[in-house]
């Protein structure tokens, strides 16, 4: 056995141990994007650096074994610059969107390709507990919304973006029941507009009782001078909100200070001035609806942090864009992704999520290391490389890392002709080899290839990953 300082905690290991050995025994979290157990050290991205304490030199510690009486830190300032480093250059090479553009604009957060694949299925029960639960009205934003993720849809760039709003309009309006048990904590909210009603349907779902105060004769008042919107619509969705649990006081004028006696918290929605107090949040109208919703949401997620006594998640995860597509790169994208005999509307998505958008361990460590929430790219984006799918797997070229694990199982696997990195330099990139598909490429590896892949790059095609 040999014995080695992690961090000053002094461990005992096997003398084949690799640094990364020590320090997951010593407890320490060392990120790793091109190490797998199964296939040893492949040392391609150079992320999991360590630092010797005697020389100050950075060693790979999926690669450098350890040396008896040797002490290494896993993280300073030198280490965390020399990762992020790696990080940019990986991301400089990334040709890919974590999020879909469509859901990036929408200021209310709706999960757009997510609906369109359930309604796309035949299940608009499904699609309408997502955007009740993220868009709070989407049958009368259906109606009122800009629709601004229209305007960012990839697929106008071949024809005509998704209806993206025809889309929540036409769902069934049901109620969503909370979905945890009670906190115990009360809330008020003043203001029965789109921004309030959504804060209280947003608090009452995270576990508080909520009641809404309004001095007006009706919720929504304002909206209802919209000819476009039926009233039949909008006051369904205002009692899917009651159902929800939410108990709304008309006719009442109150100040959101005056409800403190009687509720933990009390969210102003009134676009009134109001004394500063840590126990009241703001959840401002806007004549754009669907930021008033988020407005509240938002509103609705501050004051639940307060109540629960923790911190408010305010750094939102990196996202790389590929942004609008160059006219040479859209034959490229459009391979085994444009349907032009479509058969209805939602079956023209691209789906230009990612399949891997939680687990993506390249989008973890962006975000952990603080490059984001967009990507910085220092060099032009790469150009965009078609899909291919087998019956089970996509693979996205462009969102591959060539950490070479794939390559390695294939191998190991004995699938024959199996996974290969081919050409070189800046053109190196995974393939199946010599031309193989990719279902041969990765043979009865397959499901193995896909669940180590660090990125999206490869991805179960008919599985998709929810925050």
């Amino acid at each position: 056995m040999l014995s080695i300082t992690v961090n000053g905690k002094r461990v005992e290991v096997a003398k084949e141990a690799t640094l990364l050995d020590a320090a997951r025994l010593a407890g320490a979290d060392v990120p790793t994007l091109c190490y797998l157990k199964e296939t040893g050290a492949l040392t391609s991205c150079m992320i999991c650096v360590v630092k010797d304490v005697a020389t100050g030199k950075l060693l790979p510690s999926c690669a450098a074994h350890v040396v008896d009486g040797m002490a290494i830190v896993t993280e300073d300032d030198e280490i965390r610059e020399a990762r992020r480093a790696v990080l940019s250059m990986l991301l400089n090479e990334h040709a890919g969107d974590c999020e879909a553009p469509c859901s990036l604009t929408c200021p209310a957060g709706l999960d757009i390709p997510r609906m369109l694949r359930y309604i796309a299925a035949g299940d608009a029960d499904a699609a309408a507990r997502l955007a009740r639960r993220d868009l709070v009205f989407p049958a009368t934003l259906g109606r009122v919304c800009s629709a601004p993720c229209e305007r960012v849809c990839r697929r106008g760039q071949y024809d005509a973006p998704i209806g993206i709003r025809a889309a929540h309009a036409s769902l069934p309006i049901n109620s969503l029941q909370a979905d945890v048990s009670g906190s115990g904590k009360t809330a008020a909210v003043v203001g029965a507009g789109l921004a309030g009603l959504a804060a209280a349907f947003t608090i009452v779902r995270l576990g508080h009782a909520c009641h809404v105060y309004e001095k007006r004769l009706r919720a929504c008042e304002s909206l209802r001078a919209r000819s476009e919107l039926p009233r039949e619509i909008l006051d369904a969705e205002i009692e899917t909100i009651r159902a929800a649990g939410v108990v709304i006081h008309l006719e009442t004028d109150v100040a959101p200070e005056s409800l403190l006696q009687r509720y933990d918290v009390a969210i102003a929605a009134c676009n009134e001035h109001h004394e500063s107090n840590p126990r009241i949040f703001d959840a401002e109208e806007e004549s754009m609806y669907v930021r008033a919703v988020a407005n509240g949401k938002r509103a609705a997620f501050e004051a639940d942090a307060f109540l629960r006594k923790r911190p408010v998640q305010s750094a939102k995860p990196f996202n790389s864009s590929l942004g609008a597509l160059a006219a040479d790169e859209l034959p490229h994208y459009a391979v085994e992704r444009l349907r032009k005999a479509a058969a209805s509307d939602v079956d023209r998505c691209l789906h230009c999520d990612c399949l891997k958008r939680v687990s993506c361990k390249l989008r973890q460590y962006a975000t952990e290391y603080g490059l984001g929430p967009r990507i910085k790219r220092t060099i032009p984006r790469p150009f965009v490389k078609p899909i291919e799918r087998s019956d089970a797997v996509v693979f996205e070229p462009g969102k591959c890392i060539k950490c070479g694990i794939c390559v390695a199982l294939t191998r190991a696997a004995g699938v024959r002709p199996g996974m290969t990195i081919a050409g070189r330099g800046f053109d190196a990139c995974v393939r199946p080899a010599l031309g193989a598909t990719l279902a041969e490429g990765l043979g009865s590896a397959a499901e193995e290839c896909v669940r180590a892949c660090p990125t999206a790059a490869l991805a179960f095609r008919d599985s998709e990953e929810t925050s």
